[in-house]
């Protein structure tokens, strides 16, 4: 019998971080550049804001058979995220991100391997669909999309979870300064699309360039596409979700922005967190919403808070 358990389909890669200091408030203070390692990967980010919020979350993907993989897998583990569907291989690499972050919170960011990374090596045989069978949600994210063998793996485990009675949400992670929109990358997001329940989104950066709107409304409303539920991410805008019913505009909460790094993870996080404790949608983008302000008041993409702590920035906003 399928539980509640989620199935994260994706990336798993390593943060090096290193906090640029503001040296017009404290010219001297250099303990801020020293570099950091934290766990990173779109998909891993997700995984553990769902397994610090109580959700049972196991994580499918590959990984290099390198000092960062099992740093990774580790990683993970101390987490709660089940990593048996993570499979090393030989012949790649683990990617590393280094994420130089302004004192706005602003990042710059450099990857390494720039091409072949372990996790575009993804085969049909690393997943098992047997796994299916256990779990109610599957995520997924763009980032993998963008070249083979991952790419068609992950349409096909798509397409085999929407027919296994799964929900299957994506995360576009179009990424278009690394790759443009073209025929052959639109008519894979289009797949993608297709096989999703629920589809997660930058508004300006991807919906509107991938729909050809002019608005964020109507960007949303053909992504919909009058069964699905589309969320587009506004940053201190908040983010509006678009259902079959009807549009939802929800404020993003005031923070103080220290990195934000792994914001969209951890919005995507929450908000799949409160569909499954059966919230309406509007609720579960307030969910996103806080997961990601807790996120992007801390350093490294895995700054997110566990259920009680984000109770709390609920219970201080509705009192």
């Amino acid at each position: 019998m399928p539980t509640d358990r989620v199935l994260i389909l994706g990336d798993a890669c390593v943060d090096l971080i290193v906090q640029l200091p503001d040296r017009a408030r404290k010219p001297l203070d250099l303990t801020k550049s020293i570099p950091q390692l934290f766990g990173g990967g779109s998909g891993a980010n997700v995984a553990v804001a769902l397994s610090r919020l109580g959700i049972e979350t196991a994580m499918v993907g590959t990984m290099g058979d390198d000092g960062y993989g099992r740093w990774i897998r580790q990683d993970l583990l101390r987490e709660g995220v089940e990593t048996e569907g993570l499979s090393s291989i030989n012949d790649a690499f683990t990617l590393m991100v280094m994420a130089i972050i302004e004192p706005d919170g602003e990042r710059l960011i450099v990857v390494w391997p720039h091409e072949g990374a372990a996790h575009f090596h993804l085969q049909d045989h690393h997943i098992d669909q047997n796994l299916f069978m256990e779990t109610s949600w599957l995520h997924t994210t763009g980032i993998c999309l963008r070249a083979s063998p991952a790419r068609e793996s992950i349409l096909k485990a798509m397409k085999a979870a929407r027919e296994a009675g799964l929900t299957v949400s994506l995360d576009l992670n179009l990424r278009l300064e690394l790759q443009p929109l073209d025929g052959e990358t639109r008519r894979t997001f289009e797949e993608a699309i297709d096989y999703s329940n629920v589809v997660f989104g930058q508004a300006d950066e991807e919906m509107i360039p991938l729909s050809g709107r002019n608005t964020i409304e109507g960007a949303t409303r053909d992504l919909c596409n009058g069964h699905r539920i589309v969320v587009a991410r506004q940053g201190k805008e908040g983010a509006m979700a678009v259902t079959p019913d009807g549009i939802h505009q929800i404020p993003a909460f005031k923070v103080e922005v220290v990195d934000t790094l792994g914001a969209g993870d951890a919005f995507n996080g929450g908000f799949i967190a409160a569909v499954l404790a059966k919230c309406t949608i509007p609720e579960a983008t307030r969910w996103g919403n806080a997961v990601a302000a807790w996120n992007i008041g801390r350093p490294g993409a895995r700054g997110l808070p566990t259920r009680q702590e984000l109770n709390g920035i609920l219970d201080d906003v509705n009192g």
